[in-house]
């Protein structure tokens, strides 16, 4: 199956000077309507107020940073559960070492040989921990660890805090997705203002070839004219070796 082509920009500059240079130009279009008509039918309306549109819906869309933001809070929340299950996981690790001193079984029921490979993976983090929890919470080994001083309520946490993480998790990746949705909408939106702004630009270096100053108007630039570059300063003549 073919997969879909990536959005790009068709255009170099900044998100921001683009929406710049589209107000300056439109109203510079706007200015001059008729001229363009004239020669170019497909610029009557409701041209205008469809580049107008388009400027004002690109102008709407969020810059990428907020996005950004979100994912960013979104993944601090991750941690901080993550951070909050090992703390738990520990605690659970130690009651285990005081209610069954020199046993290895329990403490490899309870997932400890599997700790270092799941204490940073948001994925087998959870998995370890409702582990854990089954384990815990079978009568027996409930009340030997709650006899240590281990509390229900934290023994209970194992499940309910894997389940945050993984809630957590899905937030997360939901996050990463919005940044890329809005991120191809935001570069659509652009492209269609720059393919009708450049149109016009290039129509007018037909329409302003005899204008300078209508010429400059329509430049994708700052519309600053370069100053001549200075004209070169003339090598000294050298001295008639007669004289």
């Amino acid at each position: 199956m073919r997969h879909p082509e990536e959005v790009l920009r068709i255009f170099s500059r900044t998100d921001e000077e683009v929406l710049q240079q589209s107000d300056l130009k439109l109203a510079s279009f706007q200015e001059n309507k008729n001229v363009f008509i004239e020669r170019f039918p497909q610029f009557a309306d409701p041209f205008a107020a469809d580049w107008a549109t388009a400027t004002a819906t690109a102008r709407s869309i969020p810059p990428d940073y907020v996005s950004v933001s979100n994912q960013s809070a979104e993944t601090v929340a991750l941690m901080n559960l993550m951070e909050n299950g090992r703390n738990l996981y520990q605690t659970l690790i130690l009651y285990t070492q005081l209610a069954f001193p020199g046993n290895a079984a329990i403490l490899k029921l309870m997932g400890q040989s599997q700790y270092d490979s799941a204490h940073t993976n948001q994925l087998k983090l959870p998995v370890l921990l409702k582990t854990a929890y089954t384990h815990a919470s079978l009568p027996e080994n409930k009340q030997a660890l709650m006899a240590q001083g281990m509390k229900e309520s934290e023994i209970n946490a194992l499940l309910t805090q894997a389940e945050s993480i993984i809630n957590q998790e899905i937030v997360q990746q939901n996050a990463k997705k919005t940044r890329t949705l809005e991120a191809n909408k935001r570069i659509n939106a652009l492209n269609l203002v720059w393919s009708k702004m450049s149109l016009v630009c290039q129509c007018a270096k037909l329409l302003f070839q005899n204008d300078a100053v209508r010429y400059n108007l329509f430049l994708l630039s700052d519309g600053s004219v370069p100053a001549p570059a200075p004209a070169p300063t003339p090598a000294p003549a050298l001295m008639d070796k007669a004289q």
